[in-house]
C-alpha cells in the first residue's frame, strides 16, 4: 500500500491517474487501468473542486484487486449531482462512475475530512500482486514513458464504453490526449445542444485552470484554420467538423512544442471526439424528433375528440406544460381584443398567480401589443422587461409568443414560459408552431360548431312557444326535443293559436329533412296554417291550400305530414275537428283510462296536387285528454326494436287524471328510457285536455302564444 499528498490544484487529477499508471503496470491489474483511471480522475477533481484542500491518495495492489481511496480535508457531505441525459458536462460524475465500475465502494467520514474509496477486481482468478511503490508527499516522481498507442489514445474496451455515457468517454479522451502531449490542461469546446449558435465548453482536463472564451473559440475554429485562444495562455485550435460544417473545437493549452506527429495524434483524437459527440447529438435529435412526433400525435386525437373552445385552449397550454415548458398561456382574438382562455402551470400552486397576472392591465396590454407583431404569423420571443412585474420568477426563462392560425386567420396567441435560464432552439420553435396550428384549427373548428349550435338554438328557439295558452276550459302540455347534437334545426314542429270566435288552432307536423331548408318550410306552413284558420278555414280546405303552397316550391319544397285541429267548447266539454295530412292519428284518453285512436289518415303535403284529408269531429269530456305527437315517438328504436303503438298506447293509458303537462312529459320520458343511443328523429308531443267544470271560472280573454316550430 502507498500513500500520498497532492496539492489542490488541476494537475492533481493528472498526477493521480499518473501514480495509477505506475501502480498497476506490469502486474495482473493491469487490465483494470482503464476503469481505475476514469474513477480516480472523478474523485480526485471532485475533491479539488467541491473541497479545496489537500488530496491525499490511497492505492493498495491486492491480491483481491486494486484498493484506491480519496480523502479530502474539508468536512460536511460528498456533492451528489443529478445526471440528465442531456447534460453533457464534466465534472461531479464520481459517484455515478462508482457505482457503475466498481466491484465494490464506499465513504468515510470523520471529523475534519472525508474519503471515498473503491475497489476494482480483475476477471478470473485472483493472483497476488507484488507491492507497488508510490512516490510520498512532495517527492516528485521520475519521469515515465508516455503511452501513444493509438488504440489507448482514441478509445476504451467496447464493453466499458457501454458501461459509461458519452460525456465521460469524450471526457476520458481528453485526459489521454492530454498526458499523452505533456500539456497543462485542454478544453471541449462545442455547440450548445439547444441553441447551435451558441457555444460552451462542456470538457475540461483541469477544471480549475480558466477555459478559452467559447465566442473567441467559435470564430477561430469557423475560419478554418488554428489560432490563439485568448485566456492568458496559448492555445491552439483543432475545429471538429460534421456533415454541416465546423460545430466544435479541441482547445490544447501549450502547443509550443509540438511536433507534426503529436499534432495528427491530436487530430486523430480530436476526430474520435468528434464521431462521439456527432452520435450522441443524433441519438439526442432522434429522441427529441420521437417524442415531438409522438406528442404532435397526441395533441392531434385529443384536439380531434373536441368541438368545445374552452377545452381546446386548455389541451393546447396542458400539452406544452410540463414535459416542454414551465408554464404556458392561451388567449384567443377573434372576438376583436385578447381574451385570456386558459393557463398551466408546472406548479399548480401558482395557476392562479399565473392567471392574475396575465390578467392584469399590464397582461391586456402585452397581449394586445403581441397580436399586432405576430400579424405576420410568426413566433416572437418577449423580452422579460416587457412581462407583467407580478410574474415574478416566471419572467426570468425565454418567453415565447406563438401565433394560432387556422384558414389565415389569427384566433390567438400561445404563450410558453421557459424555466430560469432556460432558451429556445430552431426545433422547440418549429414543435411549438406545428403544435400552435392543430390548436388553432381544434379552436376554429370548436368556434364554428358554436356558433352554428348557437344560431340553431336561437332559431329552434324563435319557432317553438315560449308559452302555451291559458284558458278555464282547456290546458295544454307540450314536449320537443331535436335529434342529434343540437346544431341542426328540427323539421318536427306544433303549433296552438287562438281563433277569433273564441276556440284554438292546434297544429303539429313533420318536415321532410332539417337544417336552413327545412327551416323555411316550417315557417311557412306554420304562416300557412295559421292565417287560413284564423281567417275562418276549415281544416281539410286549409291544408289543401298548404299542399299547393309546397309544390309551387318546386325543387326547394319538402315532404311534410300535418295534423291541424281547431277546438272550440262545446257545453261542458270540447269539440275538436280534425284533419289528418299522412299524419300520426292522436290518441284519446278518457278519464276513465281508456285509449284509442281517433280520426282517419291521409294524403302527405307535397307529393301531389289533389290531396284527401278527411274531417273528423271528437268531442271531448271533462278529463279527457287528446294526445298528438309526431313519428320520432313510435320510431324510436332500442336495437331492431320500436317504441311503436302499443308502448304508446300503454303510456299514455297509465298517465290517465294527469294534466296535460304531465302526459307529455311522462311520454317524452318512457321514449328517451326506451332507446340508450342518439335519437336519428325529432321528438314532438301536443296534448290538449279538457277541464272539468268546477275548475271553470268566468271567462276571460285568451291568452294568444307565438307560433313555434
Amino acid at each position: 500500500m502507498a500513500v500520498t499528498t497532492l496539492p489542490a490544484s488541476g494537475r492533481s487529477a493528472s498526477s493521480a491517474r499518473r501514480l495509477i499508471e505506475l501502480a498497476v503496470a506490469g502486474t495482473p491489474l493491469e487490465s483494470l487501468t482503464d476503469e481505475a483511471l476514469l474513477l480516480v480522475t472523478e474523485l480526485v477533481t471532485n475533491a479539488v473542486v467541491h473541497a479545496g484542500t489537500a488530496v491525499e491518495l490511497t492505492i493498495e495492489a491486492r491480491a483481491d484487486g486494486l484498493r484506491v481511496e480519496v480523502l479530502d480535508r474539508s468536512p460536511g457531505t460528498l456533492p451528489l449531482i443529478r445526471e440528465s441525459p442531456e447534460d453533457i458536462r464534466e465534472g461531479g460524475r464520481g459517484i455515478f462512475l462508482l457505482d457503475v465500475l466498481s466491484t465494490e465502494w464506499g465513504t468515510r467520514h470523520f471529523v475534519g475530512g472525508k474519503a471515498v474509496w473503491f475497489l476494482l477486481r480483475p476477471p478470473g482468478e485472483p493472483e497476488v500482486t507484488p507491492p507497488v511503490s508510490v512516490p510520498q508527499a512532495g517527492v516528485e516522481s521520475e519521469p515515465t514513458a508516455t503511452r501513444r498507442d493509438i488504440s489507448w489514445l482514441v478509445g476504451l474496451p467496447a464493453d466499458l464504453e457501454q458501461q459509461i455515457s458519452s460525456a465521460q468517454l469524450i471526457g476520458e479522451l481528453l485526459h489521454r490526449l492530454v498526458e499523452a502531449l505533456g500539456l497543462a490542461t485542454g478544453w471541449l469546446v462545442v455547440q450548445a445542444a439547444d441553441d447551435e449558435r451558441t457555444w460552451e465548453c462542456i470538457a475540461a482536463h483541469d477544471l480549475t485552470a480558466p477555459a478559452p472564451d467559447p465566442e473567441v473559440v467559435r470564430r477561430l475554429a469557423s475560419a478554418g484554420a488554428d489560432g490563439v485562444v485568448e485566456n492568458g495562455q496559448g492555445g491552439l485550435v483543432l475545429p471538429l467538423r460534421g456533415r454541416a460544417g465546423v460545430f466544435g473545437a479541441l482547445v490544447l493549452d501549450g502547443t509550443a512544442s509540438l511536433t507534426a506527429d503529436e499534432m495528427a495524434i491530436a487530430r486523430l483524437v480530436g476526430d474520435r471526439v468528434s464521431v462521439v459527440l456527432r452520435d450522441d447529438r443524433s441519438q439526442a435529435s432522434q429522441i427529441r424528433s420521437r417524442g415531438s412526433l409522438a406528442l404532435l400525435a397526441e395533441a392531434s386525437e385529443m384536439f380531434a375528440g373536441t368541438l368545445d373552445v374552452q377545452l381546446a385552449v386548455t389541451l393546447a397550454a396542458q400539452l406544452v406544460v410540463p414535459r416542454f415548458a414551465a408554464w404556458a398561456a392561451v388567449s384567443t382574438t377573434y372576438e376583436h381584443v385578447p381574451r385570456l382562455m386558459a393557463v398551466a402551470h408546472s406548479d399548480e400552486s401558482r395557476s392562479s398567480a399565473l392567471r392574475v397576472a396575465l390578467s392584469s392591465v399590464a397582461g391586456q396590454a402585452l397581449a394586445e401589443r403581441l397580436v399586432r407583431d405576430l400579424v405576420e404569423h410568426r413566433p416572437v420571443l418577449v423580452a422579460s422587461s416587457e412581462l407583467p412585474a407580478a410574474l415574478g420568477e416566471d419572467r426570468s426563462g425565454d418567453v415565447l409568443a406563438v401565433p394560432l392560425v387556422a384558414r389565415r386567420r389569427l384566433l390567438g396567441l400561445l404563450l410558453v414560459g421557459r424555466p430560469a435560464g432556460a432558451s429556445y432552439a430552431d426545433d422547440d420553435v418549429g414543435l411549438l408552431t406545428d403544435l400552435a396550428r392543430r390548436a388553432a384549427l381544434a379552436v376554429d373548428n370548436a368556434r364554428l360548431y358554436e356558433e352554428r349550435t348557437s344560431i340553431a338554438q336561437a332559431l329552434q328557439a324563435s319557432l317553438l312557444p315560449p308559452t302555451l295558452p291559458t284558458s278555464d276550459a282547456v290546458e295544454f302540455g307540450a314536449r320537443y326535443a331535436a335529434a342529434g347534437e343540437g346544431n341542426d334545426v328540427g323539421g318536427d314542429f306544433y303549433d296552438v293559436f287562438s281563433l277569433l270566435d273564441g276556440g284554438w288552432g292546434v297544429a303539429i307536423g313533420d318536415v321532410c329533412g332539417k337544417g336552413a331548408e327545412a327551416a323555411a318550410i316550417t315557417g311557412m306552413a306554420r304562416d300557412v296554417l295559421r292565417l287560413l284558420t284564423r281567417d275562418g278555414g276549415s281544416p281539410p280546405a286549409v291544408l289543401q291550400r298548404l299542399n299547393n303552397v309546397i309544390l309551387e316550391l318546386g325543387e326547394r319544397g319538402r315532404f311534410c305530414t300535418t295534423m291541424l285541429g281547431t277546438v272550440r267548447p262545446e257545453g261542458e266539454g270540447l269539440l275538436v275537428r280534425l284533419s289528418s295530412a299522412g299524419h300520426p292519428l292522436p290518441v284519446l284518453l278518457t278519464r276513465a283510462g281508456e285509449v284509442s285512436f281517433v280520426g282517419r289518415s291521409g294524403t302527405v303535403l307535397g307529393v301531389v296536387e289533389d290531396i284527401e284529408v278527411a274531417d273528423d269531429e271528437v268531442l271531448l269530456q271533462p278529463g279527457d285528454s287528446l294526445v298528438f305527437y309526431t313519428d320520432g315517438v313510435t320510431e324510436r328504436r332500442d336495437g331492431s326494436q320500436m317504441f311503436g303503438d302499443d308502448n304508446l298506447l300503454a303510456c299514455v293509458r297509465s298517465s290517465a287524471g294527469s294534466s296535460a303537462d304531465a302526459v307529455a312529459g311522462r311520454l317524452e320520458q318512457e321514449v328517451r328510457r326506451f332507446g340508450a343511443g342518439v335519437t336519428r328523429d325529432d321528438l314532438a308531443v301536443l296534448v290538449l285536455r279538457c277541464k272539468a267544470p268546477q275548475h271553470r271560472d268566468t271567462p276571460r280573454p285568451v291568452e294568444d302564444a307565438v307560433v313555434g316550430v
